[in-house]
């Protein structure tokens, strides 16, 4: 009796135990989330107070770099500008060694179209001649009447008559075989100006490989190529619009969000004078690797980022240092009212 009371009491010690502990789980849990949820509003009050984002980042023009390669492998003939020049679209950079062959070859198909040209006086020429031929059979034909008159009245021979018949016959050869030469000749000749035409084009379309042209209004950045250098496809000459100067930063994937156009930057190095104001103009849509790694050599590899241009404003000095590197400061917190009013 005495054992059987000691086990139910032990049983609701262990029960009244389990509910205790269940119960202390409950409200640790319930203590937890609650420091969960307030830990994640106070970051993301956080994350909404952040006046800016900085990003590594680097010069580049408007246009950026142009790499201006040969349609063709050849050898270079001449360079025709230095590092600095100012160019515009269309301008010769760079000769190849075909160039003056090339140019040979289509002023001798010039001289075909010319030869072509002259097709119509050969048809009037063959004209002329068909005429003549023309009188010549009527005259064998009236010749041919006449010795039938006086064959028939006894005053001619009979071989007078059959001579003259055979004129006759050998007129309208003679005439068959102009006409013929006539329509061939008419034929040919718009043929020939149009072969003569497309020759002309083609051999403009080969002189056009061994020039280098600039393909856009900007400034030569860069000379990769000397006379006599065997070319193929790497580029010879880099040329970009310096007149309007870009910092290209890569903006870590989880900050991008952070970013919209419009928004004022400052790029700055110790390159420069001064930072160089800017504004935030396109905004990539590809997540890549970095590329810049800023002064430090052994500075972080792999980094997902976005690529955000910003235009920065007239600076001489940046002009001359494509490719330089810094910091992009973007201006994440909101504008005042007034500034918006204003801006818009």
């Amino acid at each position: 009796m005495e054992a059987g009371i000691a086990t139910m009491w032990q049983t609701r010690q262990v029960g009244l135990h389990l509910s205790v502990i269940c119960l202390l789980s409950a409200l640790l849990a319930v203590a937890c989330g609650d420091a969960i949820d307030a830990q994640a509003a106070r970051d993301e009050k956080k994350r909404s107070l952040r006046r800016s984002v900085v990003a590594l980042a680097r010069l580049e023009p408007a246009s950026r770099v142009v790499d201006v390669a040969s349609a063709k492998p050849d050898v270079v003939k001449q360079v025709l500008v230095r590092e600095g020049n100012e160019v515009i679209q269309g301008q010769v950079l760079v000769l190849l060694a075909s160039y003056p062959l090339q140019s040979a070859e289509l002023e001798q198909a010039q001289l075909g179209l010319e030869r072509a040209n002259l097709q119509p006086l050969e048809v009037a020429a063959q004209r002329a001649r068909l005429r003549a031929i023309e009188a010549e059979l009527e005259f064998a034909q009236s010749e041919v009447e006449s010795q039938k008159n006086l064959s028939a009245k006894g005053f001619s021979a009979g071989h007078e008559l059959r001579d003259a018949r055979l004129r006759v016959r050998r007129s309208e050869e003679q005439l068959a075989e102009a006409i013929a030469l006539l329509e061939h000749l008419e034929a040919s000749a718009e043929l020939q100006v149009r072969e003569a035409r497309n020759k002309i084009l083609q051999a403009e379309a080969r002189l056009e490989e061994t020039v280098v042209r600039s393909p856009l209004d900007g400034t030569i950045l860069r000379v990769m190529t000397r006379e006599g250098e065997s070319v193929g496809n790497a580029p010879l000459i880099q040329v970009g619009t310096i007149q309007s100067m870009y910092a290209v930063a890569e903006v870590h994937a989880n900050e991008v969000r952070l970013i919209q156009k419009g928004q004022s930057a400052v790029f700055s190095s110790p390159a420069l004078e001064a930072p160089i104001p800017g504004t935030i103009e396109t905004i990539g849509q590809i997540i890549s690797g970095n590329a810049v790694s800023g002064v430090d050599p052994s500075g972080p590899r792999g980094l997902r980022v976005v690529e955000v241009r910003a235009m920065l404003e007239p600076n001489e000095l940046a002009k001359r240092l494509t490719n330089l590197e810094g910091e992009l400061r973007i201006r994440t917190e909101p504008r005042p009212t007034s500034e918006v009013d204003v801006a818009d």
